[in-house]
Parts: C-alpha cells; sequence; structure tokens
C-alpha cells in the first residue's frame, strides 16, 4: 500500500483554492492542475507499507494527532518542488505557524516508532497545485491568492494508487484535531 498522512483543508478553503486555481490557466502553460478533491497538505509520505503494519501505524498516527488542537493558516507564496532550476510541482506555500509544526512533530514522532526514518527534508507546508511538463513559463507572472486564512482540524492517512491518468487517493481513516475519530 502506498501511503501518506495528509492535514485536511476545509470544505470552503478547497472551494476559494480550486477557484484561484482555475483562473490560473490563463497565466500557465505545462501544468497538470490537480482536481478539488486532490487538495490537501503532506505532513509525511510513507510509502509503499506492508498491509500488516497498517493497524500500527493508525494507532499511532491517532494517538498523536487526536486532541492537540486545530491548526490556524493561510495562504503564503508559491513554491517549485525540488526546486526552480527543473521544477516538477508548483505549490502553494501556507503560512507556517508553531502548530503547524507541532503537527507535523507528532506525526514524525508516531511514524519513527513504527519503523519509518526521520524525514530529512525541512517541513514547508503547502499544498500541490500541480504538475510541471515540458514547457512551464515560470512563475513571476501569476497574480498572487488573496490571503485567506483558515483552520485545519482533521488528519488522516491516504492510500494513492498510480495509474495512467495519475494517482487517486483513498481516505482510509481521519482524525479530528480536536479529539475523536
Amino acid at each position: 500500500m502506498r501511503l501518506f498522512i495528509a492535514a485536511f483543508l476545509p470544505e470552503e478553503t478547497k472551494d476559494v483554492l480550486f477557484r484561484y486555481v482555475q483562473s490560473l490557466r490563463s497565466f500557465l502553460r505545462g501544468v497538470r492542475w490537480e482536481p478539488r478533491e486532490k487538495l490537501h497538505v503532506t505532513l509525511r509520505f510513507l510509502g509503499d507499507v506492508d498491509e500488516s503494519c497498517l493497524e500500527d501505524i493508525l494507532a499511532d498516527v491517532g494517538s498523536a494527532v487526536c486532541g492537540s488542537g486545530s491548526v490556524e493558516s493561510g495562504f503564503d507564496d508559491f513554491c517549485l518542488f525540488p526546486g526552480s532550476r527543473n521544477p516538477r510541482v508548483l505549490a502553494l506555500g501556507l503560512v507556517k505557524s508553531e502548530q503547524f509544526q507541532s503537527l507535523f512533530d507528532k506525526v514524525q514522532s508516531a511514524v519513527l516508532q513504527n519503523g519509518f526514518e526521520m524525514e530529512k527534508r525541512k517541513f514547508i507546508p503547502h499544498v500541490t497545485l500541480g504538475r510541471i511538463r515540458g514547457d512551464f513559463e515560470g512563475i513571476r507572472k501569476i497574480p498572487r491568492p488573496d490571503g485567506t486564512e483558515f483552520s485545519i482540524t482533521r488528519v488522516g492517512i491516504v492510500q494513492s494508487d498510480l495509474g495512467s491518468r495519475g494517482s487517486r487517493y483513498t481516505s482510509l481513516r481521519t482524525w479530528n484535531l480536536q479529539g475523536g475519530i
């Protein structure tokens, strides 16, 4: 199973972000845009995980995040991953707060308990907007989004199935950051 741990954006925020992404289509070529239902913040990519390990991961992540409190954030600036020289991903950064870092650290601790290695990359909260293809024009002339603020209240483990038309996501378990499943 190919898995990742995600912070889910509020539905209203996904609506605002998706309308914004729709407006970018006239500014940028060379981007395969993500659909609305795939807009999220990846807290930790786990990769291929043996199904026999899933229950322990679910228990530890759930214990770590339930009741930890919502994360206040907002739209920041654009990011290109892995960098601007040969970008493959266009993302919108989110305002990073102590709450966001704390949530990431809790998820990190939970996956370390299950034999995963420490994430080597610095945590940069972002939402992937699209995958960059050959003739990408850069981000200099893109209009910036409004300073929408929102609260992230749910985290989940998502299975990602790769196919010829991209990946398909299935949420396996979701936790409320105020407590409960």
